[in-house]
């Protein structure tokens, strides 16, 4: 098994899929890591994600100042996947939308990629980690399909 299983899942799954890049490796400031902002730019604006930058040193395990939201959900980029999380997935739709992605958009962030209605035993999915770009641009689409509002800021 690779050091990065469920990175390893979605490529061996979906060899033609784009997985993310390790960007965690990359240490020190976002300053001293432009190539970072710009590679999360790249793959926040292919799935027309919203891009806020902020003014605070990152803490998180990648070093940037951005943050992601869209349709009420917010994206944080990690070692080489999204953690997503929002209010929710309908169970009918997450359960729909795994039958397709569920190897390269994991419920939960379970390396085991578990349906949503195993998982999560009927309630609605609130938390995914997103390990492709078609997976993160699939996950957008699916919000915009039930967001009511149809905009991608939040209230």
């Amino acid at each position: 098994m690779s050091l990065n299983p469920s990175n390893g899942i979605a490529q061996r799954t979906n060899p033609e899929a784009h997985v993310f890049p390790n960007l965690a490796r990359k240490r020190g400031s976002v300053e001293e890591n432009p190539d970072v902002n710009i590679q999360i730019e790249k793959e926040l604006t292919e799935a027309g994600i919203e891009i806020h930058r902020f003014r605070i040193r990152a803490t998180g395990e990648v070093p940037t100042d951005l943050s992601a939201i869209s349709h009420g959900w917010k994206f944080e980029r990690r070692w080489y996947y999204y953690a997503a999380e929002g209010p929710g997935i309908p169970p009918n739709m997450a359960e729909e939308f795994h039958q397709k992605w569920g190897t390269q958009v994991r419920v939960e962030g379970h390396c085991g990629c578990p349906s949503p209605i195993e998982y999560c035993h009927g309630f609605a999915v609130g938390s995914y980690h997103i390990d492709t770009q078609e997976g993160l641009n699939a996950f957008v689409a699916l919000l915009a399909s039930i967001d009511t509002r149809k905009t991608s800021t939040p209230e």
